[in-house]
């Protein structure tokens, strides 16, 4: 009887501190598009830690096609170049997936090289941003992830060259965009 007793108290002891199967995924890589001024369109990583403090952290890299419109009192130009932000993310609950809130250091450089009717219109505009906050909420499929997100950026502008001139392009801009991605 003792033995039998024994038996199934280590039993229920062990039901009662069995782990869950929730996996962590560590890595995702997302399809990232962007409306913003530049609108963008590339590819996103996520790298989560989470630590036992309850502190769900993640890094993020974006690496992005951008395309800008440029719109001055007679020209109306297209151009395109890259954009390169690096952030962090904090999620709101103990798994990667939820609600969650994210800032971002943002490098873009745009080109346009366009014939108008006024002449050749080429020209580079740049900036740097330190202060593009954003939140979003993660839904989790498997390992299909689905990631809608809004926010602003304060872009500091570096000199235009050429024929661009920064008076003309805003210095605080919306963003919103989708990113959808595989966890592994």
């Amino acid at each position: 009887m003792k033995k039998i007793f024994t038996l199934i108290a280590l039993a229920a002891s062990g039901l009662v501190c069995a782990q869950t199967n929730d996996t962590i995924h560590k890595n995702t890589i997302s399809l990232n598009g962007m409306y913003s001024e530049p609108g963008q369109i590339g590819l996103s990583y996520e790298y989560y830690k989470y630590n036992s403090r309850s502190t769900n952290k993640a890094f993020i890299a974006n690496l992005s096609y951008g395309v800008m419109n440029y719109d001055a009192d007679i020209v109306d130009v297209d151009g395109t170049g890259f954009v390169i932000e690096l952030g962090g993310r904090k999620y709101f609950n103990t798994s990667q997936k939820g609600l969650y809130s994210a800032n971002y250091l943002s490098y873009g450089n745009i080109k346009f090289d366009k014939d108008t009717p006024f002449g050749n219109f080429d020209g580079t505009y740049s900036y740097f941003s330190f202060f593009a906050p954003e939140i979003g909420y993660k839904i989790k499929l498997g390992g299909i992830s689905i990631d809608p997100y809004i926010g602003g950026m304060w872009k500091i502008e570096v000199k235009g060259k050429g024929d661009v001139d920064n008076n003309n392009t805003d210095e605080w801009v919306l963003r919103g965009g989708l990113r959808v991605g595989y966890s592994f």
